[in-house]
């Protein structure tokens, strides 16, 4: 049985049905004639001017909207009638993260020095959308440069807060994409994940997120952290939205949701780790709670689907902070003076069209250590640049050496260890897809205080469909969906 064939959609009960339409509910609504897109488009229009900014802790999740939307909506909404389709996202709209450049609209990465840059083209990934008859909506505020994984602030639109308690942070870095899509914003955003950015805002506002292999999604037109982790991936509410929505980032090219519909769950195998439950360093009984769900869920996944269970004990904590490096982060300054010096764009009259880093950090969110250490770094190719790639790369082999010795095809493991705080809102073992450039999936399995928790499905680099296929598969065995509140909700 395979879950992206067989699942069925539960009635929405939100407060508004516009926190709950997926991609597909909304292309069943055009089909049948219910809506149009430019009804589609107005309303979430509506929701942003409403909501976004509303309240003593507004959600920031918008930056810019694209002021030709509602024109795309329009034209699209023309070819319908006259019986022409661009693909399978015709009329529909989607948020873009505020470093993906999509023509029109400001490509800040966050930095209010970049307020006015405009770069004259789409991202391929924004291009291929547009060419399946998506439109692009708005984009979404981030972590200035996408440095901090555990709160979306930036110097141009401030902070993200999180849907589910509006004290608390929203994680990061693509807070905006995911807040944007929990608050009934945009039915799917796109986001950028170098360290747990796309899956860690995912859970802690009850979303799927996947963060596809390295290299196998364009990072062309994209403002980069480091290029040798930074990875394009989509934010939505089900497992089934963001397999076709990654599929047509892509021009098709990979097919993944079409091989994982074909994939059945019974002929994996699946380890399921525990320790990040270890880096919890929050509410005791809090972390209890999710330990046990996420057990529960698991058991569920072995009982409905009768995948394989192994364990890997080779695959510990150790293993994943010293065999699983990073990319030291030395890259960051120079790959994005390279992407404001190639890429074509234009500026407001009286600023720089060329700025460099160091012009853009005079007035940042970043704090003053990360910027004087990106500053100080060596320009690329440079020694320490290259061992990093050169571990980097290794680790990669030993955990793909690793699952192909054993016969595992994906690991699982809770998303985050704790639920969001005020202060932070992080991921337990993301670097064990990030720092090898395996796809991971994460997918909502419940609450914890009235928090949405979840779980990340990694398989070993280029098997993107068995992380797409065992997550489907997760999120079937879920008892209820996890259902963003009504906007500017606080916990009591």
């Amino acid at each position: 049985m395979n879950p992206l064939l067989s699942r069925q959609k539960s009635t929405p009960v939100e407060i508004s049905p516009w926190q709950s339409y997926t991609v597909a509910d909304l292309r069943r609504l055009m089909d049948e004639r219910e809506l149009t897109s430019e009804q589609i488009t107005r309303a979430y229009l509506d929701r942003i001017q409403r909501y976004d900014s509303a309240g003593p802790r507004p959600l920031n999740a918008i930056v810019d909207i694209d002021p030709a939307a509602i024109d795309h909506a329009r034209a699209r909404d023309h070819e319908r009638r006259s019986g022409r389709l661009r693909g399978p996202l015709h009329g529909i709209p989607f948020v873009v993260k505020t470093n993906i450049c999509a023509a029109g609209v400001p490509t800040t990465a966050g930095n209010h020095g970049l307020a006015g840059y405009r770069p004259s083209i789409d991202a391929p990934v924004v291009r291929e959308l547009r060419a399946a008859g998506g439109i692009v909506l708005a984009t979404a505020n981030m972590s200035e440069f996408a440095w901090h994984g555990t709160f979306t602030t930036s110097s141009i639109r401030g902070t993200t807060a999180n849907i589910f308690d509006t004290a608390c942070s929203a994680g990061g870095s693509s807070g905006g994409s995911s807040v944007a899509v929990a608050a009934g914003f945009a039915p799917i955003a796109l986001g950028t994940d170098s360290c747990g950015s796309v899956v860690g805002p995912a859970v802690h506002a009850g979303l799927v997120g996947f963060r596809p292999s390295s290299a196998a999604v364009s990072r062309d037109g994209v403002v980069p952290l480091s290029p040798a982790q930074d990875v394009v991936g989509p934010i939505g509410r089900t497992v089934r939205d963001i397999a076709e929505f990654a599929d047509l980032m892509t021009g098709g090219r990979h097919s993944w949701f079409t091989t994982a519909q074909a994939t059945d769950p019974a002929n994996l195998t699946f380890t399921y780790l525990t320790w990040p439950f270890d880096t919890a360093d929050g509410c005791a009984e809090d972390s209890a709670q999710l330990r046990a769900l996420a057990d529960a869920t698991v058991a569920a996944l072995v009982r409905d689907f009768r995948i394989h269970r192994t364990e890997l004990p080779e695959l510990d904590a150790d293993f994943a902070r010293d065999i699983l490096t990073d990319s030291g982060w030395t890259d960051a300054r120079t790959s994005i003076d390279l992407f404001l010096a190639r890429t074509p764009a234009r500026h407001e009259p009286g600023v720089d069209t060329r700025p460099t880093f160091a012009d853009l950090v005079s007035t940042t969110a970043l704090d003053r250590a990360t910027v004087e250490r990106w500053l100080a770094a060596d320009p690329l190719p440079n020694a320490a640049h290259d061992a990093a790639s050169a571990r980097q790369r290794a680790g990669s082999r030993a955990l793909t050496d690793l699952l192909t010795r054993r016969g595992i095809d994906v690991l699982v493991y809770p998303t985050a260890a704790d639920i969001a705080r005020p202060d932070r809102a992080g991921t337990a073992a993301a670097g064990i897809s990030s720092n090898t450039g395996a796809p991971s999936v994460q997918v909502p399995i419940g609450t914890v205080n009235g928090m949405p928790v979840g779980l990340t499905v990694t398989a070993a680099p280029g098997r993107d469909s068995r992380a797409l296929a065992v997550a489907a598969a997760v999120e079937a065995v879920v008892a209820e969906p996890v259902r963003a509140p009504g906007i500017g909700h606080t916990r009591s």
